[in-house]
């Protein structure tokens, strides 16, 4: 047992004669009845949305890989003596994103023949004996040791020959030529990382080779290639013949992940529906952590779970749901929505009172109801996503004007916030200053995003604004009267005091015909904009296609462990929900010490009681007290051994120098 590293247990078998237990498995009932047609559900829906997330993360960088996939097979290995040909990616900041954009360069180099690939990354080159090991043992797809040990670092040879160590690059020359291999590509994934000397002494050794090894270097650059020289020695850096290539940016990425989250090219309407605060607080997520997009669909997947699982309502977003299928209790939850009675009450407000009464009492009527509903609400959601298309399409021709993230407009019109605020207030006071060429764009670009009745109206106004256009000499622009080219500064003396006003400078004809072309194209957008951007919240049943709970994600994405494992210690009880271990009914005391607690628990509320420095045997005096005299003496050492170390392995105590029969407290509860 000394020095095996693992044994395999095997305990004596059970009684044969004695049956085995088998799991009571109770009928599904209430709520619960729909649950094995929710997770089908579930998995349908998901199934179509991973795969549209999945396929286009694949083509985020697939314009990048072929650039680089390009430049590997044109490139010569050996440009001229001494140099390497060299692939300078520029990744950005967002290190999560390597191992994504690197996997894909693996796929993409790896199926071509004569070419391997071999990642490195910094955990991987602590120094230059453990990188050529892992250089090696990657590149010949052999395993990889970190032991220092010279007399265990051979392996054994691909030809007859003497053993060499798996460190000597001769191993990966004759792998090269038993394979006849053009390329042998070397990826280091995370160059800031990487110790400067370290590096600089990889790429001269390596260089060294390239006679007979035809190396082709990938840097992972977060920064800019200024830095990543300056890390360099100049030798190696004159070793370097490289070529720059430019990665999608993290941010620019998750924008279009964002964009396909609330898109389905395969049907008209999503399936569900993220709401305002479960995006917005995963994209903040997603920003803070600097995670990689891998992370976001995660955690699109868990909103998923979240809905599919916890929901039974969910289940009505299957259209071809009969009633038959559900149970009452299904109905009843239904109504006793929110967004349901409010409904009801808004209909018995305006005196429609047959419509309500069905509603309550016929369950087919309120099935078809629902549905009806249900469809309505995605049918203005796709609105609200046209109107964020058309915002972002009018500031992209004011460039005055703060230009917004379309995620963040996107998250805005989803809670409302959007409709009245500054930024709309903005928007169209910077429209009312646009002149007749920005319009005419303007215009162009309205017309093709769908918008119903506005489309009509800007089909007209277009038409208009060409023949004004048209009836100019020169092609001169037409202003509006907003514009300050048609405004003077008028200067007055009154008492001793100098007054500025703003006056209007008289309007030509065609310059009034297009200020008010402009104001009904206005007040147009305006009507527009305010009979589209609703609150999703006021939709009826919206509970059922939009899921919006943060507490889930809170709790899982963004975990507390440390006061999990204090409230586990110290109220045992509340996990547990044991009749020993409850605190006494009536009095409102928290847990007090039993001997029916688990053994580490008794500890730690001990170690709370305890100073700076413990004494170990005054512990465990303490320890036995609480477990009873007539414990064996045996299993008393042996609890308090294993809880002593369990607190130690938590990060609780730890020995000191001072006094070798005393612990240290290292933390205390709630600090």
């Amino acid at each position: 047992m000394d020095f095996q590293t693992c044994y395999v247990y095997d305990p004596p078998a059970r009684n044969s004669d004695r049956p085995v237990k088998k799991r009571r498995i109770e009928p599904l009932q209430g709520l619960q009845t729909s649950w094995p047609l929710r997770r089908s559900l579930y998995q349908r829906l998901w199934a179509k949305q991973q795969h549209r997330l999945k396929s286009l993360l694949l083509e985020i960088n697939e314009s990048t890989i072929n650039q680089i996939s390009t430049f590997v097979e044109s490139t010569s290995p050996q440009p001229a003596p001494g140099k390497v040909s060299s692939a300078i990616i520029l990744t950005g900041p967002s290190i999560a994103s390597h191992a994504l954009l690197f996997s894909q360069l693996s796929s993409s180099i790896g199926q071509s023949d004569g070419s391997i690939f071999i990642p490195l990354t910094s955990a991987l080159a602590p120094n230059l004996k453990t990188l050529l090991k892992n250089l090696i043992s990657r590149g010949t797809s052999s395993d990889a040791r970190s032991d220092d040990e010279d007399e265990v670092d051979a392996v054994n040879p691909t030809r007859k020959r003497t053993r060499l160590l798996n460190y000597d690059l001769q191993l990966l020359y004759d792998y090269t030529q038993e394979k006849d291999l053009s390329r042998v590509v070397v990826a280091f994934q995370d160059c800031e990382a990487f110790d400067g000397a370290l590096l600089s002494d990889a790429i001269e050794l390596l260089t060294l080779w390239q006679d007979r090894i035809p190396f082709v270097f990938f840097f992972g650059v977060a920064t800019s290639i200024e830095n990543f020289s300056v890390k360099l020695s100049k030798k190696a850096t004159r070793c370097i013949h490289g070529q720059r290539f430019d990665v999608v940016k993290a941010e620019s990425a998750l924008e279009q992940i964002t964009d396909a989250l609330y898109s389905s090219p395969e049907s008209s309407t999503p399936d569900l529906w993220l709401g305002p605060g479960i995006c917005s607080a995963t994209l903040r997520r997603q920003r803070e952590h600097i995670q990689s997009l891998d992370a976001f669909v995660d955690s699109v997947q868990y909103a998923y779970l979240s809905h599919f699982y916890a929901n039974a309502l969910s289940i009505f977003l299957d259209d071809t749901v009969a009633e038959a299928d559900i149970s009452a209790e299904h109905f009843e939850a239904l109504r006793n929505l929110p967004s349901f009675q409010q409904h009801v009450e808004t209909m018995l407000e305006n005196g429609e009172a047959l419509i309500p009464q069905r509603l309550v009492n016929n369950n087919a009527y309120l099935l078809e109801h629902l549905k009806r509903q249900i469809l309505s609400g995605h049918q203005a959601l796709e609105k609200i996503l046209s109107m964020v298309e058309m915002t972002m399409a009018l500031q992209k021709r004011i460039p005055a004007l703060q230009q917004q993230l379309k995620s963040t407009l996107l998250v805005d019109a989803l809670a409302g916030q959007l409709r009245d605020s500054n930024f709309e207030k903005n928007l169209f006071m910077c429209l009312k200053k646009s002149n007749s060429e920005a319009l005419l764009l303007t215009l162009q670009d309205v017309l093709s995003i769908p918008s119903g009745y506005l489309h009509n109206t800007c089909t007209k106004l277009l038409t208009e604004l060409e023949k004004l256009q048209a009836q100019q000499k020169d092609g001169e622009t037409l202003r509006s009267e907003q514009d300050l080219h048609n405004a003077t500064l008028r200067t007055t003396v009154v008492a001793k005091k100098v007054e500025l006003s703003k006056q209007k400078s008289t309007l030509t004809k065609s310059d009034a015909a297009y200020s008010d072309l402009l104001r009904r194209f206005i007040e147009a957008l305006e009507a527009h904009f305010d009979a589209t951007l609703i609150d999703p919240k006021d939709l009826m049943f919206n509970e059922v296609f939009m899921y919006d709970l943060k507490s889930p994600h809170r709790d899982v994405f963004t975990p507390k462990p440390r006061a999990a494992i204090e409230r586990a210690l110290a109220s045992p009880h509340d996990y547990l929900d044991c009749e020993c271990c409850a605190p006494d009914a009536g009095t409102g005391a928290e847990n007090t010490l039993a001997a029916t607690q688990p053994s580490t628990a008794i500890l730690y509320q001990l170690y709370l009681e305890g100073g700076a420095l413990m004494n170990v045997a005054d512990l465990r005096t303490a320890f036995v007290t609480v477990l009873g005299d007539g414990q064996d003496e045996t299993l008393t050492n042996a609890l308090f051994q294993r809880s002593l170390a369990e607190l130690r392995y938590l990060g609780l105590v730890r020995g000191t120098r001072k006094k070798a029969d005393h612990v240290m407290k290292i933390s205390w509860k709630g600090v």
